[in-house]
């Protein structure tokens, strides 16, 4: 898989080649908005014209298209210029349907199953934007707080301290050793999407293991002294990287979730379309 800089996709897919596909979308809604206004049929403008039938099946054609790039691999940070191609005429096509159905159907809205159809559309629409806010803002927030590593090296760094906590603790007395066991077995990363979201443990092994020892009271000699310091300074570093690893997972959760709410609606919408086109067709 190509790799880019995360922060820089967003940016690439928007503004692909000077904004083509914003200019394409703006240049067909002028188009179709010119046709609308010239024809001036009797009985005034509905979807039932010809001027009508051609917007509503550019219309459904495109909710076809857009359906179809759902079914291509998801990788908004690869380099690929197809791909940013694909992804800047989802989104730019996308947002033309929010006036281009209006214009189909004459601006005729009621409480009726063929402006269900409208309905769903229009939630894809405003679950679209909130990926396209999210995968304009998130992945710059991932990059600072991964600090140019990746989440891979992130774990090995808690993995690594793991083997030295457990070693400088072997020395200790029963307790610390005791503790340190608590910050390497009792320690969750992810869980459900409240602890994802949260980016927190409260039961995190690692914390209640500071915490204990912080509060342990226990005369020690100069050399286990030094040890009980070294094992607190390590377990302050792995905490700083447990708090990073879930701040990681919280922003993966932020670039997925719309998903779970986009996705079905636009199959659904796709699913009520079909719907209304047959029943046009059937009461023709």
């Amino acid at each position: 898989m190509a790799t880019a800089n995360p922060a820089a996709g967003p940016r690439s897919f928007l503004a692909y080649r000077n904004f083509r596909h914003l200019k394409v979308a703006l240049l067909g809604l002028v188009a179709s908005t010119v046709v609308y206004w010239w024809y001036d049929p009797v009985g005034g403008r509905n979807g039932g014209t010809w001027v009508g039938w051609g917007l509503g099946g550019l219309a459904f054609t495109l909710m076809l298209w857009l359906l179809y790039f759902g079914v291509r691999k998801r990788d908004y940070f690869s380099s690929s210029s197809s791909l940013q191609g694909w992804l800047s005429a989802h989104v730019y096509l996308g947002l033309s349907l929010v006036l281009l159905v209006p214009l189909h159907n004459g601006f005729q809205f009621g409480w009726n199953f063929h402006n269900l159809a409208f309905a769903l559309m229009f939630l894809v629409v405003v679950s679209g934007v909130v990926g396209i806010v999210m995968y304009a803002s998130v992945p710059g927030q991932m990059t600072r707080n991964r600090r140019g590593q990746r989440i891979d090296s992130l774990f090995e760094q808690v993995a690594e301290l793991d083997s030295e906590i457990s070693g400088v603790a072997l020395a200790l007395p029963d307790f610390y050793a005791k503790a340190a066991e608590t910050a390497i077995n009792g320690t969750k990363i992810g869980g459900g999407w409240l602890r994802q979201f949260s980016a927190k443990d409260p039961n995190c092994g690692t914390a209640r293991a500071i915490k204990l020892i912080q509060e342990h009271q226990e005369a020690l000699d100069e050399r286990q002294s030094s040890d009980v310091a070294r094992v607190v300074e390590l377990l302050g570093r792995k905490s700083a990287l447990l708090q990073r690893i879930r701040l990681d997972v919280r922003y993966q959760a932020l670039m997925e979730v719309w998903l779970f709410f986009h996705i079905p609606l636009a199959v659904a919408s796709v699913i009520a379309v079909f719907t209304h086109v047959f029943i046009v067709f059937y009461y023709w």
